[in-house]
């Protein structure tokens, strides 16, 4: 794929919906999106991660390897390039899984930041990372994940997370993190909108979501400043959504001359 994140720009992402986001999902409520995204995934060595069963792996390729093969091609029906997220206890657990998803065939990657789990929080981990105090573990997550994958890498997190979520961002900035995909909790709002432009200034290719129902938030959202615009349980409920809002997005960014 030539220059892969500039053929998100403008574009409609499906997010990851842990229990429903696999390949059959992707690839019915996906079409028309520039992105389809598999997960968000767990990979844990324990037997009571309270989360849907069929998104949780134990730890080892022979467990997913298979299943990643399988539901990227799925995926792939949208039409849609197709990414998968993912976030463990172990580093290592959710390294070696995007690396299979690679070899499934994937075009980007992700890590996921914006878990509130008490599985991860307690240790740290997941949304925890955003925290002041845990900005070096940040760095030293993010430089792992991206020394070990070779697709575009997309950190998700959520701005309401912890009081340092937002600061956070320059830190994925100094580390030549190319894609941030956030949830500002409701997007289209004037808060949220106001949260998108302080984002801009950190440099990197702004995924933006939460609260996006409609083709005109989403165009409000773009000429806020995001480079695209994730959708997730809105596009459950009408299949065709991704299509008219992509459509609706490119057109409004070339009108704005962002095209």
């Amino acid at each position: 794929m030539d220059d892969p994140i500039s053929q998100l720009k403008n574009g409609v992402v499906l997010a990851e919906l842990g229990g429903y986001g696999d390949g059959p999902y992707c690839a019915e409520y996906g079409a028309g999106a520039a992105l389809v995204m598999l997960g968000t995934y767990i990979v844990d060595a324990g037997d009571d991660a309270p989360y849907s069963p069929d998104f949780v792996f134990k730890p080892g390729r022979r467990n997913y390897a298979d299943y990643l093969q399988h539901h990227v091609a799925a995926a792939r029906q949208s039409g849609a390039a197709v990414g998968v997220s993912v976030v463990s206890v172990d580093l290592d657990d959710s390294i070696d899984f995007l690396v299979a998803a690679e070899e499934a065939g994937v075009d980007y990657v992700s890590l996921c930041l914006h878990s509130t789990m008490a599985m991860f929080i307690s240790r740290g981990l997941s949304s925890a990372l955003l925290r002041r105090e845990n900005w070096p573990r940040l760095r030293e997550h993010l430089a792992a994940v991206q020394a070990a994958t070779t697709r575009p890498f997309i950190a998700k997190i959520g701005i309401g997370d912890t009081p340092d979520s937002e600061q956070g961002v320059d830190v994925m900035a100094d580390l030549g993190v190319e894609i941030v995909h956030v949830n500002v909790g409701d997007a289209p709002s004037e808060e949220g909108l106001q949260a998108i432009s302080r984002l801009r200034s950190c440099g990197l290719f702004l995924i933006i979501g939460g609260g996006i129902k409609t083709p005109q938030e989403a165009c409000r959202v773009i000429e806020a400043g995001a480079d695209a615009v994730a959708v997730g349980t809105a596009a459950m409920q009408d299949p065709g959504l991704c299509g008219r809002m992509q459509s609706a997005t490119r057109k409004w960014a070339q009108k704005l001359g962002n095209g």
